[in-house]
């Protein structure tokens, strides 16, 4: 037979301090006859109280090792915390273990336990004393029902008690309901409309839609904390995101004023679909002359935004995002010139002035871009100390 430890302790521990409530009994409780009367006390108090089942347990766990190894080697304690099971209930709970362990100086524990308060207890004993096995009592027909309704108990605590929770489970709520109370009363408000807003909110906290927006405000105001260049970057941004959509609004508005200038009553697109597929070349003219302007400029904005950004960062990518620059700007003067093509129509080959002078665009452009790639690579040459990649 395996040799047992010196003194082996069995524990019982009431956390929410049913005992001393109901049964008015003073812990620590330390010995067989003395956790006998308290347990008996309890369950004439209330026969359904599971912390008496625990003691009776223990008891018996008692009983069987004190025929393997006898009354020396083996106490049982019971200790309780407080009602409202926080940190004071956890400090008294420590406390009365230390002071069994002053009067029984055991090598060992035993933790009987009720099945609920094992993750929350566990810690404090093992901080004292060795937890050699921990046994569950609980009454076979009300283990889930009683687990589930703690759950739900707390829960509902944190929503009533805990600020963060209760302003926005009742606070909000009670704010919404208050308002379309008030509309109602005052005929300014019908009930769907105050039903719809109430699904609005819900719908918005339940997909984390506030989250987002809050997580959004909080780094833009991290915005105003960084170095300046990055601030430039960072505005840079916001300014091409609205520099971008003016400009496809702008060619959808001069789109539709094209059309309407050259054909004054046009047919409706549904029924004469092939006479507007017709005029699709003379569309697509039109929205590129009207925006291409505003999204070349939005995205240059950001490209010299970012050469400034890598040029105070000393960041190498700056020779790609110059060459990025010239590109754009190739790109935009060809476009341009195809939005021109497009609306007037091309009689012919390079005879025609708008053909001849897209294909001189075309070719400077490859001449522009070539030489940017040579003078680039020389100047990364030439401050390569300078410009060096962060590993």
């Amino acid at each position: 037979m395996a040799e047992p430890p010196k003194k082996l302790l069995i524990l019982v521990v009431d956390r929410d301090n049913d005992i001393g409530r109901k049964a008015n009994m003073k812990t620590p409780i330390i010995g067989f006859e003395e956790n006998l009367k308290a347990a008996q006390a309890l369950l004439l108090s209330d026969p359904e109280e599971a912390d008496a089942n625990a003691m009776f347990g223990a008891l018996r766990v008692y009983r069987e090792l004190v025929e393997t190894y006898g009354e020396d080697h083996v106490e049982v304690a019971t200790l309780a915390g407080e009602e409202n099971e926080g940190i004071e209930a956890d400090m008294k709970i420590m406390n009365e273990l230390d002071e069994v362990l002053r009067k029984f100086k055991a090598d060992g524990c035993i933790f009987i336990s009720d099945g609920v308060t094992d993750q929350f207890v566990t810690p404090l004993i093992t901080s004292k004393i060795p937890v050699v096995s921990i046994r569950r009592i609980v009454v076979r027909h009300s283990e889930s029902v009683e687990q589930t309704w703690l759950v739900l108990g707390r829960y509902f605590k944190l929503l009533f008690t805990e600020p963060r929770y209760s302003k926005i489970f009742l606070g909000v709520p009670g704010i919404i309901m208050a308002i379309v109370g008030i509309l109602y009363v005052i005929n300014v408000a019908s009930i769907p409309l105050m039903l719809s807003a109430i699904g609005i909110y819900f719908i918005l906290r339940g997909f984390g839609v506030d989250q987002r927006i809050g997580g959004a405000i909080k780094n833009f105001m991290q915005v105003f904390r960084m170095p300046a260049y990055a601030q430039l970057r960072t505005f840079a941004a916001f300014t091409t995101f609205i520099l971008f959509i003016t400009g496809l609004y702008m060619g959808y508005v001069t789109t539709i004023g094209a059309v309407y200038a050259k054909y004054p009553n046009p047919p409706d697109p549904l029924t004469h679909t092939w006479w507007w597929l017709d005029k699709a070349p003379f569309l697509i003219g039109s929205f590129i002359s009207g925006s291409v302007d505003l999204a070349a400029i939005a995205l240059l904005i950001t490209i010299l935004a970012n050469i400034v950004y890598y040029l105070f960062s000393r960041n190498p990518r700056i020779w790609g995002t110059i060459r990025g620059g010239v590109l754009l700007l190739w790109v935009w003067a060809l476009l341009k010139r195809a939005g021109v093509i497009l609306i007037v129509g091309a009689t012919g080959g390079l005879e025609d002035p708008q053909v001849f002078l897209l294909a001189i665009i075309a070719i400077l452009g490859v001449v522009t871009l070539t030489v940017t790639l040579i003078v680039t690579r020389m100047l990364r040459r030439m401050y390569s100390k300078y410009f060096r990649r962060r590993t």
